[in-house]
């Protein structure tokens, strides 16, 4: 492993909101250049002293070297990510493999909130299923569109709502209510 500093620029920009699966992508290559992927991405294959009630020297290099290792990963992950989505990782910012899976879990996951998809299935059942899921979806994009254009300080809040098991209008609507009382 590489024991150097990296001192250029990070070439591609921070986690935000909305890219992850490409934030991911490069922040993996990046780790990788500086050295630093497998602390991250395999926290398993840290060295173990043969005796850990005595171990040896070299034994012990490699272990504060593992620990450097992680410390400059968790650095380049916090670094890489914009201020709103540090919430999800400030207490477990000393562990880049506890980081990475954080966020992997925040932002790969199924959300209420998201463009249902009409199936073949549905598009074929009668006029009132089909009426049924045209006011649906009506509310979905409803719900989407309240949510979106909530400004950035809400971003704990609209976290907190995409993660609930539905999201329909009214229930959005008295989440509303209860955050500004």
């Amino acid at each position: 492993m590489s024991t150097s500093t990296p001192t250029t620029k990070r070439p591609f920009p921070a986690l935000g909101e909305h890219n992850y699966g490409s934030w991911a992508d490069d922040m993996e290559a990046y780790l990788k250049t500086l050295n630093l992927w497998d602390v991250t991405d395999d926290p398993t294959a840290a060295p173990l002293p043969e005796d850990a009630t005595n171990p040896m020297v070299e034994e012990r290099k490699e272990v504060r070297d593992w620990e450097k290792h992680k410390g400059q990963a968790s650095g380049q992950i916090w670094l890489a990510v914009e201020d709103g989505q540090k919430v999800h990782v400030k207490d477990i910012k000393s562990d880049p493999a506890k980081m990475w899976l954080k966020l992997k879990e925040v932002h790969v996951q199924q959300k209420p909130g998201g463009v249902p998809r009409l199936s073949y299935g549905s598009s074929r059942q009668g006029n009132a299923g089909y009426l049924f899921t045209i006011d649906s979806l009506n509310n979905d994009l409803a719900s989407m569109a309240l949510i979106h254009a909530l400004p950035a300080e809400y971003n704990n809040f609209v976290s907190s709502l995409l993660l609930l098991d539905s999201l329909d209008l009214s229930k959005l609507q008295s989440a509303f209510q209860n955050e500004e009382s």
